[in-house]
């Protein structure tokens, strides 16, 4: 019995022998092959992580195997990893250059990044292969509009369509699809959607038709289409990753989530692994501010795909909703690098950096926002809101008015369009633009406050009360329709009434602190420094935190001369707050009052460490290191970034001018000069002792003895008067000699 045991266990461990020899002199085609296929299936299931892993084990059994580089390079695509796949797809065309679906990817990958020559590049060579194939249209229109030209883009896809249609190609959809595109970059509604429907004709479930029309409704400002096409394509297809951030912006319009919230929490029940459902919660949470459950399915994604871009695109939003502007900047710069044609990054991203008060880098996000999505209004809007905060009225404008063309009825678009017009003083196109807006929503106190300023600036200051004063009866909460009635009443000279006013307003609310605030600023203006102390500080007592009081608290002894004390009411706001940049730039300023440049450097200092593109502290700092210290390289550096952040402001150019005249360089200190005094408009006399000095020093003496005579004409008792009134005798006397 041992010995037929025996027997059989050798047999056993021979047969095994046998197997694992065979095992593991498979063929590496044979190795390839199956990780491939597996790759393959793991794709059909969207299980991409596992695909990318299959294919590159088919590459390493067999590093020539091109079409494993080619699905590297699609999977890439759809992690978004943009060069990555580039690289892939140039590996598989090394291996096999007749390859010319590589090519496609290559140069549209090429084409979207602008690198039109290498996009051209590929295009040829796949028409060496394929003069009128599809992919040939395609790329040729992708190349068109990243050209704008978008008639020649359309002529490629029309063609292609033709061609699809001969061909007998499933094709016709997508074509209508990208043909609808087109139409919507040109603004052409009503042609992009009857394209997107006759794709849906073709194709009644063809998903992308949806998603576009969606889109398109949603720019247009057509909510209820909008919500009609998201419900039909969510419920056809809700793990469908497509959809995701398409609807952010009307989750938080429409405030309609109880059907899609529902939607993916049974869908969580049923799948607790999908990743579209935890992400499709996280938007939906957010925006409706369930911050910690948000936060809880964030973290929960992270730690089981720690590379997820939209992951840190969610924590980056959560942290904006914080305020933790830093944070909320680190994670969203980590998706705009990820995923450089992602415009909801940039949007976001620009919403951090203006927390921070990076104003400059938020435009330059902002920006690249609205090239990405250019029919997207909340990026154009915003940008065009930094315009006109900046002063850029013009392009203010140009932006609200691309949002009104396309969205007739966006009513945030009016707003913003108005208050450019009515800056750029187009009165009357300003205040239709306002009106439109308040027939839209006549319950909005906003409108009738435009309106009002709209009267204001043709001094029809009854009419203006009357605005003001339904904006207060609509929102008793609005202190800048009050605050507005009362700088007309100080217009017409009658302070008492205007105290009256707010005083009456008061008795009416639950006695806000800001109302006490605007009290104590009448006051102020009246230079009753008592009551006005008294205003503020029943400000501070009822709320604490109310910073612009304790700035206020500050002027009000700075106008008595009180400088330490107002030293004192900076320096709690900076206990309170230490992140908060106007009590620094106050304490650097009274320093520079109370002439203690070196004191005032280190407040300047410390700001520029919170906000190194803080231009007032930059200019000041340079201002400081040129006239007490003598450290005209570092003042020249500060200076021009200041420059550089701000090249439009009068005093930053001064600034920098006058460091130049300072070194010796007379000729750029002049052009400099005299651009700051024009935009001051000649009544600055610092300023044009300034271009007087430089003029005159740089060989124009005629010139420069003219404008320092005009600064002594505005000023006879500015800083430098002693030093013009040499230059100006020295010039007489050699004249009568």
């Amino acid at each position: 019995m041992r010995r037929r045991l025996l027997v059989v266990s050798v047999l056993v461990a021979f047969c095994l022998g046998i197997t694992t020899y065979f095992y593991t002199r498979e063929s590496p085609e044979l190795k390839r092959d199956r990780y491939f296929k597996r790759g393959q299936e793991y794709v059909a299931q969207g299980k991409l992580p596992e695909a990318l892993i299959m294919f590159k084990n088919a590459v390493k059994a067999d590093p020539t195997f091109a079409d494993a580089h080619y699905q590297i390079g699609l999977v890439l695509l759809q992690k978004r990893d943009f060069q990555q796949a580039l690289a892939e797809f140039g590996r598989a065309i090394d291996r096999k250059p007749e390859m010319t679906k590589a090519r496609y990817q290559m140069g549209t990958l090429y084409a979207l990044g602008k690198d039109i020559p290498r996009a051209k590049e590929q295009l040829a060579r796949i028409k060496e292969r394929e003069q009128n194939s599809l992919q040939v249209r395609y790329l040729g229109a992708t190349i068109a509009l990243a050209e704008k030209d978008p008639d020649r883009a359309l002529k490629e896809l029309q063609e292609a369509l033709v061609q699809a249609n001969q061909d007998r190609s499933h094709d016709a959809a997508r074509i209508y699809v990208e043909i609808g595109a087109v139409q919507a970059i040109k603004k052409d509604s009503r042609a992009a959607e009857l394209s997107f429907r006759t794709a849906l004709e073709i194709e009644p479930g063809f998903l992308p038709a949806r998603i576009a029309l969606t889109r398109l409704y949603v720019a247009a400002g057509n909510e209820t289409k909008a919500e009609e096409e998201l419900a039909i394509a969510t419920k056809a297809d809700p793990e469908n990753e497509s959809l995701l951030h398409v609807l952010g912006d009307l989750y938080s319009r429409t405030r309609r989530f109880d059907e899609y919230e529902k939607l993916y929490s049974e869908l969580l029940q049923k799948k607790p692994t999908s990743v579209v459902a935890k992400k499709r919660m996280i938007e939906i949470l957010t925006v409706k501010g369930d911050l910690k459950q948000a936060r809880t399915y964030t973290d929960e994604l992270l730690k089981s795909h720690p590379d997820d871009t939209d992951g840190y695109y969610f924590r980056g939003r959560l942290y904006l909703k914080e305020k933790s502007y830093h944070k909320a900047s680190e994670n969203l710069s980590v998706v705009t690098t990820k995923e450089p044609a992602f415009a909801p990054g940039f949007y976001y991203l620009a919403m951090a950096q203006s927390g921070q008060n990076q104003t400059r880098q938020a435009r330059g996000s902002l920006v690249k926002a609205t090239e990405l999505r250019p029919s997207w209004p909340p990026p154009r809007l915003a940008l065009a809101e930094v315009y006109l905060n900046s002063g850029d009225h013009e392009l203010a404008w140009q932006e609200s008015d691309q949002v009104i063309k396309l969205s007739p009825e966006n009513r945030s678009a009016l707003l913003i369009g108005g208050a450019a017009q009515l800056r750029r003083g187009e009165l009357e196109k300003a205040q239709a633009l306002f009106k439109k807006a308040q027939s839209l929503n006549p319950k909005d106190p906003a409108s009738y406050i435009n309106i009002g300023a709209v009267y204001v600036a043709q001094k029809n200051y009854p009419r203006a009360i009357k605005e003001y004063e339904e904006a207060l009866r609509l929102d008793g909460d609005r202190v800048d329709a009050l605050t507005s009635i009362a700088r007309i009443q100080i217009l017409q000279g009658n302070r008492q009434a205007a105290s009256e006013r707010v005083q009456q307003h008061l008795a009416k609310t639950k006695k806000r602190p800001e109302i006490y605030e605007l009290l104590g600023q009448l006051s102020l203006q009246g230079k009753d420094y008592t009551k006005a102390i008294e205003h503020f500080e029943k400000a501070v007592e009822l709320d604490p935190e109310l910073l612009s009081v304790y700035s206020l608290l500050g002027n009000t002894y700075a106008a008595q001369l009180k400088f330490d004390q107002a030293i004192e009411e900076y320096q709690k706001i900076i206990q309170k707050n230490p992140s908060a940049v106007p009590p620094y730039m106050f304490l650097g300023i009274l320093h520079d009052l109370k002439r203690q440049p070196a004191k005032a450097n280190e407040y300047y200092k410390k700001l520029l460490d919170l906000n190194k593109d803080f231009v007032p502290a930059a200019n000041n700092l340079a201002w400081n290191y040129a006239e007490h210290e003598g450290n005209l390289d570092s003042a020249l550096k500060l200076a021009q970034k200041a420059r550089e952040l701000n090249p439009e402001h009068p005093l930053v150019a001064d600034t920098l001018g006058w460091i130049y005249y300072k070194k010796g360089a007379y000729g750029v200190a002049v052009g400099l000069l005299k651009e700051s005094t024009e935009k001051l408009q000649n009544k600055n006399s610092v300023v044009l002792y300034h271009l007087g000095m430089a003029q005159y020093r740089g060989g124009d003496k005629a010139l420069g003895r003219a404008n320092l005579k005009k600064a002594l004409a505005i000023n006879q008792a500015f800083p430098e008067d002693e030093e013009v009134k040499r230059i100006l005798s020295e010039a007489e006397n050699k004249n009568s000699s």
